[in-house]
């Protein structure tokens, strides 16, 4: 990782912890929360500025692992009830001299009960709080107002990623939004012997005709093809991986010989998912509806659910002809990666048929959700063990991913990242642990139901047993990516 990477992975985290604190600082200030400190980053403080109007501190710390908004009141009363005027500390009672031969100490403890009376009134009689001091106190707003500033934060992060998904709609252009409905299916080569330049694991791509390239499409386009051709010579070009599977060799290889309905038979085959491929599977024109029993209604939320769920036999519900139809049992193909099993999506799928604002708005909202979804997919991993330790990062591991995508110099990648980052940071937050907005959502709901507060000395030992165990769990995590580097 070089130093550009690094200053660009801490103005991504910069912002993003920015937005997050953003919503708790103007949720509170909009029900009268006094702000005592705005912080972006933790630890020693780089810099730091108060402002005149509201005696809020607004500070840039050492560390970009974090940000917090301290607000008036927030651990209790106890910072109220030091904003008092401060009450004269009662006398101590002196003892008699050692060289008295009275040893009488009366005239001491008549000077405390006469001039002191006061002060010791003082003293067993408080002063009220300040009514207005009492008013801008986290810890007196509803229980609802302190449920809206906790949510204020995570709901941020999910809004910037919504928002930016928009943007990554709209830069990513109509290449980017397609359809459920399939279009066709990809045909490969299976001998281990080549034919006419054909290598294992070759896909046809597209025909050779008079009227352009056609994309080949199905098996049966093929044998057409064959049928109709002179002598049954056809040319067509193929799809191959290079040598060490990271990319197709460009320009595609192109095949000029002839063929027969045996050699198709024998040695093509078409997508898994086909019709041809399984008793129960996909055709043309079927419009995907469900993977298993998750809707889909784009080409970003289909691939991704059988990314995550096709590494075993799925159920697709389609619609065909005009009718519903499940199919049961569907075969697609699977890969391996950091020992977890992923399903391949195996077929093609129609093009959205115009770029207009409401299909925008469509693929920004469904693929918004899908990704919130797969936030969800790898906690629920992570807990079954379908993901291994290995498959967390924390922010080293984050700033190697950035610079990966940063390297390859696609912009709509790296803002995709971001956009992941974003409705991540979200979600995690509002998991109900201890010392996350999550955790303090969940002791707010226990107490709106009891109608009772919890102790303060509980909720603050919660919180401060949960910040222990998130920080060693961060420690652990960076150890890990800094071995990993």
């Amino acid at each position: 990782m070089g130093f550009l990477s690094v200053l660009l992975a801490l103005l991504i985290f910069g912002l993003l912890i920015f937005i997050h604190e953003l919503g708790h600082f103007l949720v509170a200030r909009a029900f009268g929360v006094k702000i005592l400190e705005f912080s972006i980053g933790m630890g020693p403080k780089i810099l730091s500025k108060t402002s005149k109007k509201s005696g809020t501190q607004y500070s840039l710390r050492i560390f970009p692992i974090g940000g917090y908004v301290s607000m008036f009141g927030e651990s209790g009363m106890e910072p109220v009830q030091g904003m008092q005027p401060e009450v004269p500390a009662k006398p101590k009672i002196r003892k008699p001299l050692a060289d008295d031969p009275s040893g009488d100490s009366s005239i001491f403890i008549n000077d405390l009960s006469e001039n002191n009376a006061e002060n010791t009134a003082k003293i067993e009689e408080p002063a009220p709080v300040d009514p207005e001091l009492a008013k801008q106190a986290y810890c007196n707003k509803n229980v609802w107002v302190r449920i809206l500033i906790s949510l204020a934060g995570p709901a941020m992060n999910l809004f910037l990623g919504f928002f930016l998904m928009f943007v990554y709609v709209l830069a990513s252009g109509s290449g980017s939004v397609a359809t459920t409905n399939v279009a066709g299916f990809y045909i490969s080569y299976t001998s281990e012997d080549s034919y006419a330049g054909l290598q294992n694991g070759d896909y046809l791509y597209a025909l050779k005709t008079d009227a352009g390239d056609a994309r080949i499409l199905s098996l049966d386009q093929f044998r057409k093809a064959v049928e109709n051709a002179e002598d049954g010579i056809v040319e067509f070009t193929v799809l191959r991986l290079n040598e060490d599977g990271t990319d197709t060799v460009d320009p595609m290889p192109v095949i000029c010989a002839p063929f027969s309905d045996e050699l198709i038979e024998q040695y093509f085959q078409a997508s898994v998912s086909s019709t041809t491929g399984s008793p129960s599977g996909l055709m043309r024109n079927d419009t995907i509806l469900k993977v298993n029993s998750t809707p889909v209604h784009t080409h970003a939320e289909l691939s991704y659910e059988i990314l995550n769920q096709g590494y075993k036999p799925i159920t697709f519900t389609v619609r065909r002809n005009g009718e519903k139809v499940v199919l049961k049992d569907v075969k697609v193909p699977t890969y391996i990666a950091d020992n977890t099993p992923f399903g391949d999506m195996d077929f093609l799928v129609y093009r959205e048929a115009n770029f207009g604002p409401k299909t925008v708005l469509k693929h920004t909202w469904y693929r918004s959700l899908s990704t919130v979804k797969m936030v969800y997919d790898s906690i629920k991993g992570l807990i079954t063990r379908r993901y291994g330790f290995e498959a967390v990062s924390g922010p080293i591991g984050i700033t190697k991913t950035i610079s990966e995508v940063a390297k390859s110099g696609y912009l709509p990648n790296l803002l995709y990242l971001v956009i992941v980052i974003s409705i991540n940071l979200g979600i995690m937050n509002l998991l109900p642990l201890p010392a996350l907005d999550g955790g303090h959502l969940l002791l707010y709901l226990i107490e709106a139901v009891r109608r009772k507060p919890i102790k303060r000395e509980v909720e603050g030992i919660i919180n401060f047993v949960g910040l222990v165990l998130i920080l060693i769990l961060a420690v652990v995590i960076a150890i890990k990516d800094v071995i990993s580097l």
